[in-house]
């Protein structure tokens, strides 16, 4: 049951997130790729001061989460 809505909601997502970029023009294109360079950049910035504080303090388990959903995160960017 919740697999399959999820697996809709997915779906009707990535449909209606490819509608919206194929509407988009040139400019509105490269502002949305400079928006996401700008997000990815950050999140890495802040999964290498997570990893640094991680290792100062001997790799406290709330942290590593943290770091751990960092890097999924940055993939799937």
């Amino acid at each position: 049951g919740s697999e399959f809505l999820q697996r809709d909601f997915s779906e009707t997502y990535e449909r209606y997130h490819v509608e919206s970029l194929q509407n988009m023009s040139k400019q509105e294109l490269v502002k949305e790729y400079l928006e996401l360079e700008k997000c990815l950049s950050r999140m890495e910035e802040e999964n290498n001061r997570l990893r640094m504080e991680s290792k100062k303090h001997g790799g406290e388990t709330a942290d590593t989460a943290r770091v751990q959903q960092l890097e999924l995160e940055v993939d799937r960017l």
